[in-house]
């Protein structure tokens, strides 16, 4: 059963195969996270889902502390970012600074510094809405500061950005617990990779993704017992 990380989001389980993989993503997933990302729920109430991903992704810039913003409507509408749930997925919740706005302008103004600061380990953001304009502003702003930015977005995200990656995840049960059955294991997730700039090959590609406690980081599930991968195409088109 994957973690929750919001008090009163529960995470919705899928059953998901392994249906992908590929070299250069495994080894892009454990290196440290750099560029733009988008992580958008499959559905609404894969939210926690997608916020458990960002943490995970963000789990590779052991430096520095985390930048996470989110508006106040956001807070009311998904509940408080749960300290314990950050803890169960492997982050220090003492070295995550919590940015709350009055409203989405302001939230993108905080994101907007964010990016721009060598300070930041990285910078989490729960967004409304992201245009191309603004995605390419981050970009921009990473180039100059090494600063990466998860933009989480809404389940009806759509539409091409000038960030790096789009990914769309769902919760899947978690990884079997080698010491008890009847424990859950690692987090796990599907996630499909709907647009990328970086991987335009791999694009509309599903994957089991899962936490690893050792080394602490996010992998792809390895391919199924037989050793052959399974590919299954979504009509998504690489941005």
């Amino acid at each position: 059963m994957a973690r929750a990380i919001l008090h009163d989001l529960p995470l919705k389980h899928f059953s998901a195969r392994v249906e992908g993989e590929a070299a250069r993503l495994e080894e892009r997933l454990g290196a440290p996270l750099q560029g733009v990302h988008e992580i958008a729920p499959a559905a609404f109430a894969d939210m926690a889902a997608a916020l458990g991903l960002a943490v995970g992704f963000a789990q590779t810039r052991l430096h520095g502390g985390w930048l996470w913003v989110r508006t106040r409507r956001q807070r009311l509408d998904l509940g408080r970012i749960s300290a314990r749930g950050l803890a169960a997925l492997g982050a220090d919740p003492a070295r995550v600074m919590l940015v709350e706005t009055r409203d989405h302008t302001a939230a993108l103004r905080a994101i907007d510094e964010a990016a721009r600061s060598r300070a930041i380990g990285a910078v989490i953001a729960e967004v409304e809405s992201a245009d191309f304009t603004f995605t390419r502003r981050l970009t921009l702003a990473h180039e100059a500061s090494a600063t990466p930015v998860i933009l989480v977005r809404s389940w009806r995200t759509e539409g091409s950005t000038a960030a790096h990656n789009r990914w769309r995840v769902a919760a899947a049960p978690s990884a079997p617990n080698a010491f008890d059955p009847h424990a859950p294991g690692c987090p796990r997730w599907q996630v499909t990779l709907e647009r990328s700039r970086e991987f335009p090959q791999r694009a509309g590609e599903t994957f089991l993704m899962e936490m690893d406690d050792a080394p602490l980081r996010v992998r792809l599930v390895p391919t199924l017992a037989d050793g052959a991968p399974e590919t299954r195409p979504h009509h998504a088109l690489a941005g």
